[in-house]
């Protein structure tokens, strides 16, 4: 399924352990890996990009290039294909034309350790990546409670999509993971679809309305199930009353999920415009890794 995995590789501290777990991709078809580096013109010393201190830039090129002789060679070694670029730019920009370029099956953009206030997401390179792109994106996260509990990490590492949250609203942009599971029936042991009633708007309801909003929602979740069984798939299903995305976080720890599948927001007629922010929010904070896809203009 995803032949030809682009990783967008910094060189920071989980850098080399997320490429480790990558090449268990090989157990969903991955051939090739594709390096990028990209030398980040934003945090160049004035003086020096804008002066054009060429010998500086050849400088921070060569040293990328010395430490992806380590990476490329782990690829080498599981047997999988492999190809580096490093380039000077603005990332998000570099890493999408090669994506482009290649015309990869997904990219692999990491979200590694947050501060202790945690890291704003809006206006990172993967946040960007997502936005701006027609990719599906794999968040990997290392290690996974951004703590010490690397034996979480080994079981999400080793089957990858192993066990699968799948939440959906309904919408058309929900929907476009589906194809996505459904090309990962090998590797899949169980999938929980899970529909979170969002409670500000359920507090607006009359009671009757409620139930009715309920048992329609439980009959979508059992058509679904039943859709998937049919596939062959192991099945399980849950709907609540929330904060959607705090309800998904929840959920994937509580069923020690390996990874949400969500799709989201094209960019519609607005350039740039934000993805959503339940995905969003999932993609910051959850524990789990999340692959995000999208399925055009929702």
């Amino acid at each position: 399924m995803y032949e030809k995995i682009l990783y967008p590789i910094k060189f920071e501290e989980f850098s080399m352990d997320i490429l480790k777990c990558m090449l268990n991709f090989k157990k969903v078809g991955t051939k090739e890996i594709i390096l990028i580096h990209v030398v980040d013109v934003s945090k160049l010393p004035m003086e020096k990009y804008a002066g054009y201190d060429l010998d500086f830039v050849k400088t921070l090129t060569e040293i990328a290039d010395k430490k992806m002789e380590k990476a490329l060679k782990l690829i080498s070694e599981a047997g999988l294909s492999s190809k580096k670029f490093i380039s000077t730019g603005v990332p998000y920009r570099e890493i999408l034309k090669v994506a482009e370029q290649e015309s990869v099956s997904l990219i692999i953009s990491g979200r590694q350790r947050k501060s202790l206030l945690g890291e704003i997401f809006i206006g990172s390179n993967t946040d960007k990546i997502i936005r701006y792109g027609r990719f599906p994106v794999y968040v990997p996260k290392y290690p996974a409670c951004f703590g010490d509990d690397f034996s979480a990490c080994e079981r999400y590492c080793e089957n990858p999509f192993k066990k699968i949250l799948y939440p959906t609203d309904w919408s058309d942009c929900a929907e476009s993971a589906i194809k996505y599971i459904l090309r990962l029936k090998n590797s899949v042991e169980e999938i929980v679809i899970a529909h979170i009633m969002d409670e500000k708007s359920m507090k607006l309801q009359p009671l009757e309305k409620f139930r009715e909003f309920e048992r329609i929602n439980m009959e979508k979740l059992e058509s679904l199930k039943l859709k998937l069984e049919q596939e062959g798939f192991k099945v399980k299903t849950h709907l609540s009353v929330g904060k959607p995305s705090a309800e998904i976080i929840n959920l994937a720890k509580q069923e020690d999920i390996t990874c949400i599948a969500m799709g989201v927001h094209g960019k519609g007629f607005i350039e740039g415009i934000l993805w959503g922010s339940v995905s969003r929010n999932v993609v910051e904070y959850s524990d789990s890794p999340v692959l995000v896809t999208k399925g055009g203009v929702c």
